[in-house]
């Protein structure tokens, strides 16, 4: 009787990759043919891995690579299509404004608190995220440019300063869900990362 616990483990791996947050598409107005296609792309994986055996003499050193390297590849199909529509989304609602001029990291946190106490959470929101990305500029930590998406800035934090790549992680998804998703500010989640952004240039000022 052949094993079959090493693919039922292989699916529950791809089952918690794809669970993760930046397989989650922000919602928008209608379904984009981006999201169409990699809706269709994650139902050729669940396909795949919907065997629950396997049968007797598949389960070979050959067939298990070419299902290794048909994952990958799906996988790797579905980070491009993500990023491109995170590209298109951006050229749609970009981040900068024509003509705006970067300011202070603390000039963006005033504004997002000003905001979000006149009930501008989206605006507030996006000052919020404006304030992180220009303080890591500042740090040398990253280069700001309107053209560059959150998968660049994050791959810059991951090579110059690893410790702030999970803050990062959790301020661009909130923001891009709530600029480009239209999706609600969850005012206590805004409140919070104030509170977080505030610790950490205390902190830096103490060990400074």
């Amino acid at each position: 009787m052949i094993s079959t616990s090493p693919w039922v483990d292989d699916k529950e791996h791809l089952q918690e990759i794809l669970a993760r947050d930046e397989f989650h598409l922000p919602q928008g107005d209608g379904e984009s043919w981006l999201q169409k296609a990699i809706e269709y792309v994650i139902e050729l994986i669940a396909d795949l891995f919907s065997w629950t055996s396997i049968p007797s003499g598949a389960a070979n050193t050959v067939s298990t690579i070419v299902l290794t390297i048909a994952v990958l590849g799906l996988i790797g199909i579905i980070y491009w299509l993500f990023r491109r529509m995170i590209w298109e989304q951006k050229k749609n609602r970009p981040l900068f404004m024509d003509g705006e001029k970067i300011r202070s990291h603390a000039d963006y946190l005033r504004d997002a608190k000003e905001k979000a106490a006149r009930g501008e959470w989206r605006e507030g929101e996006r000052a919020l995220f404006l304030a992180l990305l220009v303080y890591l500029q500042m740090k040398s930590w990253v280069r700001v440019e309107k053209w560059k998406t959150n998968w660049e800035y994050a791959e810059e934090i991951e090579a110059n300063q690893p410790s702030l790549r999970e803050v990062f992680g959790r301020f661009a998804r909130e923001f891009d869900a709530v600029w480009y998703g239209k999706a609600l500010v969850d005012e206590v989640s805004f409140w919070q990362r104030v509170n977080e952004l505030e610790g950490i240039w205390r902190e830096e000022v103490q060990h400074g």
